[in-house]
């Protein structure tokens, strides 16, 4: 299995804080997301960090969620930001109602240059599961995704960030997906709070302060409304470092982590 590797820089975000309401702090002239996924195939994310420059990518696992998707993507569309979702397979399986609006919430995803992944059919641990079930965990989630958007999808995140057993990697890697780990965890699924996520955020960055790419959840409605909360402080943050002569945070997409496949160790992580 060859790598492909990414040659092509993504536009950065360029730091501009003013503090003021209607400006969080930044501009951002994204690149089209979609262009690039195809370039995954058979590559490898590791980790979420190693940024050579502060930056933040923006992740959000388990969903679509019809009833709180649509807010983050009106967040991200009006701040001109891409993310990446990771989709999981039963949330838009079957005729009923809800997986009828979910299926719409990812082509919206989707049509708006947001980058989408695998994230399973039922979010179980990739490392416990047999032969025919990682099968179908994998490809029926891939099925149901290629019949919303149109593309096979590269990218790939295991649940609970899991990726240790033999037979789990294999089957992974032998579908030429590019796992996808993080640097930066919110933890939103431990609190109930928008305030309590940022307070995590915020812990994360001080940790870390280079940034990397950060998990959060677009079914968790605290974590949607925590999302506004995390821009104003990268603003702030911005602001702090601009007056300070040192380089902000940029905003970018997976693209800025992509690694060619090498030998190296899969992460074992757990959130």
């Amino acid at each position: 299995m060859v790598a492909t590797v990414l040659s092509v820089a993504l536009v950065p975000l360029l730091a501009a804080a003013t503090g003021g309401p209607d400006d969080v702090g930044y501009k951002i002239k994204p690149a089209d997301s979609n262009l690039w996924s195809q370039r995954f195939r058979g590559g490898r994310l590791i980790g979420g960090g190693g940024c050579p420059r502060r930056c933040i990518s923006f992740t959000f696992d388990d969903g679509p969620s019809w009833d709180t998707t649509p807010a983050l993507l009106e967040t991200l569309d009006s701040h001109g930001i891409h993310a990446t979702f990771f989709v999981t397979g039963h949330r838009i399986d079957g005729d009923g109602e809800v997986a009828r609006r979910n299926r719409a919430v990812l082509a919206t995803e989707w049509r708006h240059g947001h980058l989408v992944g695998n994230h399973t059919y039922n979010h179980d641990l990739l490392d416990t599961m047999t032969e025919p079930t990682l099968r179908y965990e994998l490809d029926r989630t891939e099925t149901l995704i290629h019949g919303v958007i149109g593309e096979r999808v590269w990218l790939f995140r295991a649940p609970f960030g899991a990726l240790h057993h033999p037979r789990a990697v294999r089957a992974v890697f032998s579908r030429e997906y590019t796992p996808v780990f993080w640097a930066l965890d919110s933890e939103d699924w431990r609190v109930h709070t928008p305030e309590a996520v940022l307070a995590n955020v915020r812990a994360e960055l001080d940790r870390a302060p280079r940034g990397g790419v950060l998990l959060m959840h677009d079914t968790l409605p605290w974590s949607i409304a925590a999302f506004p909360l995390i821009l104003d402080e990268i603003a702030a943050r911005n602001a702090a470092f601009i007056a300070r002569g040192e380089e902000p945070y940029e905003v970018v997409g997976l693209e800025r982590f992509y690694e060619p496949l090498r030998a190296a160790p899969v992460r074992r992580r757990r959130r």
